[in-house]
């Protein structure tokens, strides 16, 4: 029987590097890194040279990468920014009828994949958003309401993201572009009623209490798109959603960002994203890189549910998520097709056992609590 194969896009940098090592430890898939440039392979990917090719490939010359998808089982994403990149190797994929797993897509592509849907349906999974924000952040909540809920009406869900670490480039230009919501600039918000709501900046703010070392963090509403979804599937009626760069320098460059709005055009993201890399790094000589989600939910019979995940290493955790989607979806466990979010393609439960196994998971902790007593339940 012949291998599966799988095209990895951008697999020579960070998280590319660890999607594949985690895909050949844990499957017997051939991997093909596709980059625009020649670049070494480190011992612990070569040691499995015969499972493994590179190419040249420019990702945005949609002829030459329809001519490498040909004979490709799956794609796997981790090229950016994905502001730049778009909806382009994801429409080609739907086109040719390839899976693909990619790593950022964020809201804009969300949104055009769904409305090219109703033109021409999907015959494969078209899997966006796989990372830690969104990925996880959506993954973890629908893994608390599936532990907890015990199918009871769900009255509201609180999520908090804190997350800091040395961002590359790409990664940084995406966080700059999506402080506008890519475009609709909601500013502080959430939802009710399936309704997105404003809020007032004087009350916008609260806090978000970790373990050491990440301890008690100032977060701001947000807006996020997979929440919006999750709550909608589940019917509950209000979702706030909080988040903050733990990074001090990081979180002050993203501020003037927010505040002179300059992720109104590509050349002042740029901008914006040399000075958050900058920044970010300085932050990380003296700091860990970390990365957590805390989520709440509140039943119709009012006991509250209550969950951290904690991952310490963003860029493994990133590469270590997008292999297990991968994987997931090799061995057949994700079979709806179409344009998804990480968490909708997914079982949450089997998805964080796997990520657990992965060993990324630095703390995981579910509890519950009944008329304000609180009791540790796992």
């Amino acid at each position: 029987m012949q291998a599966q194969s799988v095209l990895l896009l951008g697999g020579t940098g960070q998280v590319g590097l660890k999607a594949a090592e985690y895909l050949l430890e844990h499957t017997q898939a051939a991997l093909t890194f596709a980059s625009r440039r020649k670049a070494s392979l480190p011992s612990a990917i070569l040691q499995h040279q015969d499972r493994i090719n590179t190419v040249q490939l420019d990702v945005q010359n949609t002829d030459d990468l329809k001519a490498q998808l040909k004979n490709t089982d799956l794609v796997v994403a981790c090229v950016g920014p994905s502001g730049i990149i778009g909806d382009q190797i994801v429409l080609t994929c739907k086109e040719l009828g390839v899976p693909i797993i990619d790593a950022g897509g964020y809201d804009p592509v969300y949104a055009s994949l769904h409305e090219h849907e109703k033109q021409y349906s999907s015959k494969v999974p078209l899997i966006i958003n796989v990372g830690l924000l969104p990925g996880l952040s959506g993954v973890f909540p629908a893994y608390l309401i599936q532990q907890c809920s015990c199918g009871a009406d769900i009255k509201s869900l609180e999520v908090q993201y804190v997350g800091r670490d040395a961002w590359s480039y790409n990664s940084a230009w995406d966080i700059i572009n999506g402080l506008g919501d890519f475009g609709h600039e909601r500013g502080f918000c959430y939802l009710e009623n399936q309704q997105v709501k404003r809020e007032k900046f004087s009350k916008a703010g609260t806090k978000a209490h970790f373990p050491a070392p990440i301890g008690t963090a100032s977060t701001m509403l947000i807006y996020a798109e997979e929440i919006v979804q999750l709550a909608n599937e589940h019917d509950i009626q209000t979702a706030k959603v909080y988040g903050a760069n733990l990074g001090p320098r990081a979180m002050f460059v993203c501020m003037i960002a927010k505040i002179f709005k300059m992720y109104k055009n590509h050349k002042t993201i740029a901008r914006a994203a040399r000075w958050l890399c900058k920044a970010s790094a300085k932050d990380m000589r003296k700091l860990d890189p970390i990365y957590a989600v805390d989520a709440q939910i509140k039943c119709a019979d009012n006991r509250v549910h209550h969950g951290q995940i904690i991952l310490e290493d963003t860029y493994q955790a990133t590469g270590f998520i997008i292999g297990i989607a991968a994987k997931q979806l090799l061995n057949n466990q994700i079979t709806k097709t179409g344009p998804m979010m990480l968490h909708e393609a997914v079982d949450a439960n089997n998805f964080i056992k796997d990520l657990e196994q992965a060993g990324v998971v630095a703390g995981l902790i579910l509890s519950k609590s009944d008329n304000n007593t609180k009791q540790e339940a796992a």
